[in-house]
């Protein structure tokens, strides 16, 4: 970097008087900013500061070590510019007194001296996340144990009911940790808990509106009403110019008036009562003067109505039903919250009574400290630490939370000394709880320098780059205007926050940003992850340029990263893509330890030490390379003592390997009794040479590094307390399902595959930023419990008939404001990966349905600038699809997808393709052996005589082993009781309907409800027609039918059918079976030739039979479109059917079956088969 400053910097620099905001664009030398002040301070001529008179908080250990570094080496520079300044010199001592530390180190630091004023050991020290889990499942599982032993826990009891989780517990441990979590996040814990009550509270609350939940969900509404208004007044401008479109326009008027009629509405049920929308039918002329305008239009109608209906789908119930659901819910949130406090005092107690605290205490005890229990003013001792202090310097302050922000305030002069450096674009940590909407609430409110009063907050933008060149500049500029607004990423991204060349870069000699997209056609992940590595190589192969320092040089393999997503499910394709051609690369994903083979040997050892009677355990080791015992010498250790364990055999066993085993064993089980953990481990080594023999195999490095690794966790898990090898085995057993999980480092000369997250801070010449069509994450959204600081907690609501679970209003709510969240920080981590790149960034974009993304993007671009397709977007690359589709040189894409109305060019060129589809084989370039070998005579008959043979039961292994009714002539519903089945699936061609037919109910929507009508109402009800409707209705209200389903359900064909003999007996309690399901072993013939001598497993439902005593009478609805005529052949169809399900009764039962019977609603006749 440069050393002269920008007229920002310096502004961030020497600016004095107020608390000073500064944002910090990636690359825009924010640590260099925060060095130079330190040094105008130190330097000052009038009144020269020591280092140990500032605060300097990071984001993490690693970050504050390397920033006492540089502060270091800038003050070297200044000792040897000025050496006669003694000053400077006595900074060089004081450096290590300097407070350069973590939040939570600070934290611990001021605990630690004021203790006494907080009733905690002064001791203390602070749990490692390990130790922590161990403690809470231990807490978790001692609260649910006296909570269900309990009669007297009401609450626990409504919360468990309430959420319908009576049957299956295992989440309700998740749920208590993840809302204590959420509340520790909030400067007052139990307020915050206390306020998610009192919101639930709904007493006098008339319409659903009057809620906080209900007026966030309309507030949304309403912003989406507004955007689609607006594109379709865009629609009618552009319409307006062209002739012949009276029509079309008269529709989208229609639409556009009903739009704004929606908008209009300002209560919960008046938008319940009129949500319906009538879209008509939108048709261009056949020779329309512009048919792109017709797509377009047609576009951004569709995308309307399926958007609108998405977002319609929340008001489907009235104000009564959402305000009885939340009623229902707040009783969980009592029971919820009561647990949450439970679990808080119990946890407390523990770490208490081993003197620890966990990172959440700190910062809660910090607060305790400084601003009291109450949360209110600074307290003398804030005062007494503050006044240490000139100024507070907090990095990535973006990634704070409130507790954190709260801490900051407490200690500073009225906010006018800190000084807080960070960038809300980069702020990607909202999963660890970080709250960007603290940075920005200050940098809307925060003016410049120049307008800012004496103690009023001001804010600083350094926007010039001293990373990229200008060809990544250009891009990550144009992708972020097109892309980045309040409601996705959390600001515009206009010309102030836009990136500037921070230094003048040598142009490359071709295009410094390429996109790559790709029409994959099996294997979406394989085939992309093979182009990378094709085009990596190339590369490589062909010597392309980077920059260094002044000049240019060929790109090296340790130059490149790839970035993704989520490495997890994707890094191991690129990994093999590369490592098959020739090219070395290192993942950042990580090993688990528990999983390696020698750390699983030294497990097995530490367990057969334990106790030698564990078989497993006890067999892997002597199975191990450490002993190696043959399969051979364990069967006949065992063939000698064939009772009791195998310890008992090797006891008795005389081999001398067994011998040796024995004494080795019993060495290592008397250093137990008397030996630390560690001790015991390095005796385990020692006794073994365990760390010797892995280190001789292959990877002998790496697995000498996981046996130190898994040593070193041992020290730390000892350090905690005294601890047994018990524990710790039975901490390893915990700590199974997910894993101890190591990073390695990636080495020289080889491709890095990262994680965008964990690249982040650094920069590499090449980046390849790969998976964009990868879809967003949603599972949080899913979860059984959503919080949010403002909304509180969100619940289910259960049907307790049903034990059917609902969101309630609240929890869609928080659902809702949570996907705008996830959406903002996807936006952000796309910045932070594409601002990794200094020279190089290319981006692939790999879809099966490349043809329909493309002209989507294509046709609704020019509408509103594409932010309603922003703020729907489904992944990264639809941003970046965005604004690449809109520039001149991507043709290959407008080839696909067709192109917008306008383009843009940049100083910069773009590389744009879009290469044919390959198969990954292909792409790696392997090639088959061309030369032949000689076989040896006589070979080639046993080859083709083995090859040639033929398993004389072909026909079974092409049935499956379960069958449906559906083998022989069947249902939907027979499908359903046969899970997995493994029917093959026929693939049908969804042909467009017309749109007179699309408005209908189709058969198969009317048979489904009329079957779902009989399932579930009350035979005994059902005596006229009346009564079925009253029966229906209930069915609607209590949520066993749609509202959708009961109106297509024909009340006067039931009432007929159970005014019939049949029915009759329905009605006045003869025992029935309805909707049974049966599973029964069937001959093979059944379902083939060849199958005479297998046996089936037959699946089915049937959908009534009376079992009377002189026999059962089958009965199966029908709701098929038939006549007098054809009924005769429409029972055949169904006859197979039928005698399955009477076979299936009668031998179930063991009863003659005396009739079977259809009855077909459509003729209201019964049909004997």
């Amino acid at each position: 970097m440069a050393e002269a400053l920008t007229p920002q910097q310096k502004q961030a620099v020497t600016n004095r008087g107020g608390q000073l905001l500064v944002s910090a664009a990636a690359g825009s030398g924010k640590t260099k900013v925060l060095i130079d002040r330190l040094m105008t301070y130190l330097t000052d001529p009038n009144d020269p500061a020591n280092l140990d008179e500032f605060l300097m908080i990071t984001y993490t250990k690693a970050a504050a070590a390397e920033l006492r570094g540089k502060i270091a080496r800038k003050l070297s520079e200044k000792i040897a510019q000025e050496p006669e300044k003694t000053h400077l010199q006595r900074q060089m001592q004081r450096l290590y007194l300097a407070k350069i530390s973590t939040v939570h180190g600070f934290c611990a630091d001021i605990l630690r001296e004021y203790a006494y004023r907080l009733d905690i050991p002064a001791d203390f020290r602070v749990a490692d996340e390990n130790e922590c889990r161990e403690i809470r499942d231990r807490v978790l599982e001692d609260l649910l144990n006296r909570a269900y032993e309990s009669e007297d826990a009401p609450e626990f009891r409504a919360f468990i009911e309430s959420q319908g989780l009576g049957r299956d517990d295992r989440l309700v441990p998740q749920i208590i940790e993840k809302v204590y979590d959420s509340a520790r996040c909030h400067l007052n814990p139990q307020g915050w808990l206390r306020e998610c009550l009192r919101l639930l509270e709904t007493e006098g609350t008339q319409d659903a509106a009057q809620t906080l939940w209900g007026k966030s969900l309309m507030d949304d509404l309403d912003e989406y009403l507004e955007s689609q208004i607006s594109v379709f007044r865009q629609c009618l401008r552009q319409m307006e110019g062209c002739g012949g479109l009276e029509k079309p326009i008269l529709n989208i008027s229609d639409t556009l008036h009903q739009l704004e009629a929606l908008r209009k509405k300002t209560t919960w049920d008046e938008i319940v009562a009129g949500r319906e929308m009538d879209y008509g039918r939108l048709v261009f002329p056949k020779k329309s003067a512009d048919p792109e305008l017709a797509e377009r239009v047609k576009a951004a109608r569709n995308a309307c109505k399926a958007g609108l209906e998405k977002k319609l789908r929340g008001f489907a119930d009235d104000s009564a039903r959402i305000l009885a659901d939340l009623r229902q819910s707040a009783e969980g949130a009592r029971g919820l919250v009561w647990l949450v406090e439970q679990f808080s005092q119990d946890y407390r107690r523990a770490k208490r009574s081993r003197r620890i605290l966990d990172f959440s205490d700190l910062e809660q005890y910090a607060l305790d400290l400084l601003v009291g229990k109450s949360r209110g003013t600074p307290t003398t001792a804030a005062a007494e630490i503050g006044s240490r202090f000139r100024e507070i310097l907090v990095d990535e302050y973006q990634d704070s939370n409130a507790v954190q922000d709260a801490i900051f305030d407490a200690l500073s002069r009225k906010r006018r000394n800190c000084f807080l450096v960070g960038d809300v674009k980069q702020s990607i940590y909202q999963f660890r709880l970080a709250d960007p909407g603290i940075f920005l609430e200050k940098y809307k409110e925060y003016v410049s320098p120049e307008k800012a009063q004496p103690g009023e907050g001001r804010k600083v933008l350094l926007s010039h780059n001293f990373r990229s060149g200008a060809e990544v500049i250009e891009g990550v500029n144009q992708v972020f205007t097109a892309c980045m607004t309040p409601k996705v990423g959390g600001l515009y991204y206009t010309e102030a926050e836009a990136l500037r060349e921070g230094v003048p870069h040598g142009r490359l000699p071709d295009p410094g940003v390429e996109l790559y997209a790709l029409e994959t056609v099996s294997d979406t992940y394989a085939e992309e992850a093979a182009f990378a590595a094709g085009r990596i190589q190339e590369m490589l192969e062909n010597g392309t340029l980077v920059r260094d320092k002044e000049s240019l040089r060929p790109v090296r393999p340790e130059d490149i990263v790839i970035l993704l997503r989520s490495p997890g499910s994707a890094a191991g394709y690129f990994q093999r893509a590369l490592e098959s051609r020739g090219i070395r690369c290192a993942t950042g994903a990580g090993t688990d330890l528990l999983q390696t083979r020698e750390v699983e040997t030294l497990r097995s050892l530490l367990q057969a030490v334990q106790n030698p009677r564990q078989d497993i355990p006890l067999l892997s080791i002597l199975a191990s390379p450490v002993f190696g015992f043959t399969a051979d010498d364990l069967a006949k250790i065992r063939a000698g003592q064939t009772k009791g364990s195998f310890y008992d055999a090797l006891l008795d066993s005389q081999e001398p390997k067994a011998a040796e085993f024995l004494r080795v064993l019993n060495v290592l089980r008397r250093e137990a009794r008397y030996s630390t953990l560690t001790g015991l481990l390095e005796k385990c080594l020692a006794q073994t040479r365990m760390d010797s023999l892995f280190a001789a195999m292959p990877g002998g490095e790496t697995r000498t590094e996981n046996l130190q690794t898994f040593f070193q966790y041992a020290c730390d898990f000892e350090n905690g307390t005294h601890r047994s090898l018990a524990a710790f085995l039975d901490h390893l057993d915990r700590m199974q399902e997910q894993g101890l999980v190591v990073t390695g480092g990636a080495g020289g000369d080889c491709v890095s595959i990262m994680s965008i997250h964990k690249s982040k801070g650094l920069e590499f010449p090449v980046v390849f930023l790969c998976n964009l069509s990868r879809r967003f994450n949603q599972e949080d959204l899913r979860a059984q419990i959503l919080c949010d600081k403002e909304l509180g907690l969100g619940l289910s609501a259960v049907d307790r008939k049903t034990r059917v679970r609902y969101p309630s209003l609240a929890k869609r709510a928080i659902a809702v404001r949570m996907a705008a969240q996830s959406i903002s920080e996807e936006m952000r981590v796309l910045y932070v990966a594409m601002t990794r790149a200094k020279d190089r960034l290319v981006m692939t974009y790999a879809s099966q349905t490349l043809e329909k993304d493309l002209r989507t993007i294509a046709l609704r671009r020019d509408f509103d600038g594409g932010e309603l397709l922003c703020r729907e977007a489904d992944c990264m690359g639809d941003w970046v699809l965005l604004a690449a589709i809109g520039r001149i040189e991507a043709g290959a894409l407008h080839a696909i997808g067709g192109r917008p109305e306008t383009l843009t060019h940049g100083e910069c060129l773009w590389r744009i393709e879009a290469p044919k589809p390959q198969k990954p084989e292909t792409q790696a370039g392997i090639e088959v052996p061309k030369e032949t070998v000689s076989m040896p005579k006589g070979l080639e008959e046993e080859l083709k005589a083995a090859l040639s043979f033929r398993y004389s039961h072909t026909a079974a292994t092409r049935t499956p082993s379960k069958q449906t009714a559906t083998g022989r002539k069947g249902r939907q519903k027979d499908a359903e009781a046969a899970e997995s089945a493994g029917n093959a699936k026929t693939l049908e061609r969804n042909w467009r309907q017309p749109d007179f037919l699309s408005r209908q109910a189709s058969g198969k929507t009317y048979g489904s409800a009329m079957h779902a009508a009989l399932q579930y109402i009350q035979y005994e009800s059902c005596g006229s027609s009346e009564a079925v409707s009253q029966e229906i209705q209930r069915l609607v209200e209590g949520r066993f039918l749609t509202r959708e389903q009961g109106s297509l359900v024909r009340c006067d064909q039931l009432a007929r059918f159970f005014q019939s003999e049949i029915g009759a007996k329905l009605r006045s309690g003869t025992r029935y079976l309805r909707e049974f399901k049966f599973s029964i072993l069937d001959e093979g013939r059944h379902y083939g030739e060849g199958l005479e001598e297998e046996q089936v497993l037959l699946q089915g439902v049937v959908d009534c039979a009376l079992l009377e005593e002189d026999g059962i009478t089958i009965l199966d609805f029908k709701t098929d479109r038939v006549t007098e005529e054809t009924v005769a052949a429409a029972a055949g169809r169904y006859r197979l059917q039928v005698e399955t399900y009477a076979d299936a009764l009668g031998r179930i039962y063991e009863m003659p079956v005396k009739a079977r019977l259809l009855y077909f609603f459509g003729l209201d006749k019964f049909v004997e088969i």
